[in-house]
C-alpha cells in the first residue's frame, strides 16, 4: 500500500480551514488575522516523522519543484509497497486560491518552501534517513523569503516575534533531520 499525503496546508475542499498541516501564523478561514488573532497559534504536525516513528518501511517527501527527485521516490514507493508492505509519501502542493499567490508562481512558492528548509526533501528507508536535497547553511533562505510570496502569510512579516518563532522551529527541525541523516542509528 502507498499512502500519499497531498498537503496544501489546510482543508481546502471545504473552504480553507485550519488543519494539522497548517503552519504557525498562517491565515485560514478558521485561523484569521485581526486584533484578537494572528493566524494559526501553534506549529504544524510533521506527518512524515510520525510515520517514521511507526517504522513504516519507506517514507519520503517530494514536490513538483524537484521533479527528478519526486520521480525517483515514486518508483521507490512502488517498489517498497510491492516488496515490503507500506510506503508513505508526503507531497507539498500549492493552492494559489487559498494561498493568495499567482497561479503561475506555484512551483516557485513550493521551491522556496524547500530552499528555506521548511519542507526538506528526504526519505527514510527502514529507519535510515537520507536528505535528498541537502542545503548548505550559507545557501539556506530565511523563511520570510517564502512567506512573502503568499498573501496568506505576508502579515507575518509585521510580527517579528511570530516570524522568529517560525524560523526557530524550522531551524530546529532541519538540525534534527541533518543529525538523523548523519547517523543511521537516529
Amino acid at each position: 500500500m502507498i499512502i500519499l499525503e497531498y498537503d496544501n496546508e489546510g482543508y481546502m475542499n471545504t473552504g480553507n480551514q485550519l488543519s494539522f498541516s497548517t503552519p504557525l501564523g498562517h491565515r485560514t478561514s478558521t485561523s484569521n488575522v485581526g486584533k484578537a488573532e494572528v493566524g494559526k497559534q501553534f506549529n504544524h504536525k510533521d506527518v512524515a516523522q510520525i510515520f517514521a516513528g511507526c517504522h513504516i518501511p519507506y517514507i519520503a517527501t517530494g514536490c513538483e519543484s524537484y521533479p527528478l527527485d519526486l520521480v525517483k521516490k515514486a518508483a521507490k514507493a512502488q517498489w517498497y509497497a510491492n516488496n515490503h508492505g507500506t510506503a508513505f509519501v508526503k507531497l507539498l502542493i500549492a493552492c494559489p486560491l487559498n494561498w493568495k499567490s499567482p497561479d503561475d508562481m506555484g512551483k516557485d512558492v513550493i521551491k522556496a518552501a524547500v530552499d528555506t528548509c521548511f519542507f526538506p526533501l528526504y526519505e527514510v528507508e527502514h529507519g535510515v534517513t537520507t536528505i535528498t536535497n541537502m542545503i548548505a547553511d550559507d545557501k539556506k533562505l530565511p523563511v520570510e523569503k517564502w512567506l512573502e510570496m503568499m498573501g496568506k502569510t505576508k502579515h507575518l512579516l509585521k510580527y517579528p516575534d511570530i516570524l522568529g518563532a517560525f524560523q526557530k522551529e524550522v531551524d530546529r527541525r532541519w538540525t534534527r533531520l541533518k543529525a538523523m541523516h548523519e547517523s543511521p542509528v537516529l
